[in-house]
C-alpha cells in the first residue's frame, strides 16, 4: 500500500507508515519547494520532511520504521467526533 495524497509533514509520513503504507508520495511539498526556490527549494523541502520524520519518531520512542504500528497514531476527537 502507498499513500498518494494529504502528506504535508514528516508526521504525516510516519502516520501513514504506522498504518501500513510501504511508502508515501510527497508531491505537494515537492512542488512548494520547487515554486519557492527551484532545485534548492526541493532539496530543502525534502530535508525538512526528513528532519520532521526523525523528530516524530524520537517523540514516539521508535528507533526504526519497522517498530511503527497503528497504536502510534492518534486522532484528535475534535477532528472526528464520536457518535452519540
Amino acid at each position: 500500500m502507498h499513500v498518494d495524497t494529504g502528506i504535508m509533514s514528516g508526521s504525516d509520513i510516519v502516520a501513514a507508515i504506522a498504518l501500513g503504507a510501504r511508502f508515501t508520495l510527497v508531491g505537494r511539498a515537492y512542488l512548494y519547494g520547487l515554486m519557492a526556490g527551484g532545485r534548492e527549494g526541493v532539496d530543502r523541502a525534502i530535508q525538512i520532511l526528513g528532519s520532521q520524520v526523525v523528530r516524530t519518531m524520537k517523540l514516539l520512542g521508535a528507533t526504526s520504521l519497522e517498530e511503527l504500528n497503528p497504536s502510534h497514531v492518534t486522532q484528535l476527537e475534535r477532528l472526528v467526533p464520536r457518535p452519540r
